[in-house]
């Protein structure tokens, strides 16, 4: 089931140029959050812009190892889940 996970992923439409520069700027932007005090907005942030890096730079390489996109997922949506799970945060 795992080894064909990655010849099921269809590539993002548009300009793959155009979702690398939104997935960077949501961690960018996730990050400038974080500097002042957002740490939830920050980790929701820095988890999807993360997970989505991960999507294309799997979908584009012509070689496709399934721990190259199971990894970098599983990092993320974790992030996501302890981001939600935050007791005090702002």
């Amino acid at each position: 089931m795992l080894a064909t996970l990655g010849k099921k992923l269809p590539p993002l439409k548009g300009p793959t140029a155009l979702w690398r520069a939104l997935s960077v700027s949501l961690v960018v932007i996730g990050v400038t959050f974080g500097i002042f005090s957002a740490v939830r907005t920050c980790s929701i942030l820095v988890a999807i812009g993360a997970a989505l890096y991960s999507y294309l730079s799997y979908t584009t390489n012509p070689v496709k190892r399934t721990i190259e996109l199971l990894l970098p997922m599983a990092i993320s949506s974790l992030l996501f889940v302890v981001s939600l799970t935050l007791p005090h945060a702002k």
